[in-house]
């Protein structure tokens, strides 16, 4: 069953006059610039569309809850705003937030993406959220685009043709009333984590998170996908790819004395199973830290063939890793 009780919130209309960009620290200006933000909106594909087409294409294949959410989740609008450091040769940055009204996988009212395109001289290039806020670097060549992951509402870097790119993406103002409104839902679940990055998103750093504080579970999270990322650049055949970087991930982000940390790993493979990535022959809840091992070894983790689609292109995205 999915509730929705944060609309008003989320669907927020702040007339012109009225609009207030006072949410950043000192050093800074920050205004709502519609020609600049709409001339460097990333192109991307699936966004107003991709949860209802997972759902309608595997059908049967993911979990009745994760197929309803998928079919009743609306995309609300991308909103932006021009973060400027003051003084000669400063930086600019334009934050964009992608925001629908649920999120399938994990389940939960509100969900917003950020991908934060820097421009620095002749240089472009982005900030985005992999999952669950883990901060990624990718330069934008004029090709270079974001998919969609649909049910995580995440973003891979990918080549797209034209014919593919979302259309008709108008860009609203990212005004204080949407910040404070966001950051107050009482739901937790709900609410936009994303605050100190938003007030000065020039100390972002990526690999990162978004998040000021992330917690264990975020971290494990954000370690693990790390892992699978540079197993699919290493491995040409992306199912290899796969199984090795869930066996990394496993033993760089968890470990055999880390069993808090199980959880999140567990809790990342399920999710990706969820929207129907890979598929796992074996209940998640049946694993344990004594029995990951020799079920990591057999293989256990399988790249299906959306999960193909989706993940082809990270190997040559040209994406850059700062460690």
């Amino acid at each position: 069953m999915v509730d929705k009780h944060f609309t008003d919130r989320l669907r927020i209309q702040v007339p012109l006059h009225e609009l207030r960009f006072d949410e950043h620290e000192r050093g800074f200006t920050v205004e709502f610039d519609k020609h600049l933000l709409q001339k460097h909106l990333p192109r991307t594909q699936g966004i107003t569309n991709g949860d209802k087409a997972l759902a309608n294409t595997l059908n049967t294949v993911i979990p009745d809850a994760t197929r309803e959410a998928l079919r009743v989740t609306d995309f609300i609008g991308v909103f932006g705003r021009v973060v400027r450091q003051k003084g000669l040769g400063g930086g600019v940055c334009l934050q964009y937030f992608y925001v629908w009204d649920y999120q399938a996988v994990p389940a939960h009212e509100a969900d917003y993406e950020p991908i934060f395109v820097y421009l620095d001289g002749s240089r472009r290039y982005a900030i985005y959220d992999l999952v669950h806020y883990c901060s990624r670097h990718v330069d934008l060549t004029s090709k270079m685009s974001f998919r969609m992951i649909p049910g995580w509402h995440s973003f891979l870097p990918a080549e797209l043709k034209d014919s593919e790119i979302d259309k008709g993406l108008d860009v609203k103002p990212l005004s204080d009333t949407h910040l404070q409104s966001w950051w107050s839902i009482p739901s937790e679940a709900a609410r936009l984590k994303v605050e100190g990055f938003i007030r000065d998103p020039f100390i972002l750093e990526a690999p990162g998170h978004f998040m000021d504080d992330p917690d264990e579970n975020a971290q494990t999270m954000c370690c693990s996908f790390l892992q699978i990322e540079r197993a699919l650049k290493e491995f040409e055949d992306p199912r290899k790819a796969m199984m090795e970087g869930a066996k990394r991930a496993f033993t760089n982000c968890v470990g055999f004395l880390a069993l808090y940390r199980l959880g999140a790993y567990l809790q990342l493979l399920g999710e990706m199973s969820d929207i129907g990535m890979v598929q796992i022959p074996v209940s998640l809840s049946a694993i344990n830290i004594t029995s990951i091992g020799k079920i990591l070894q057999d293989g256990f983790v399988s790249l299906t063939k959306a999960g193909k689609k989706l993940l082809e292109g990270v190997h040559s995205s040209g994406e850059e890793e700062f460690d």
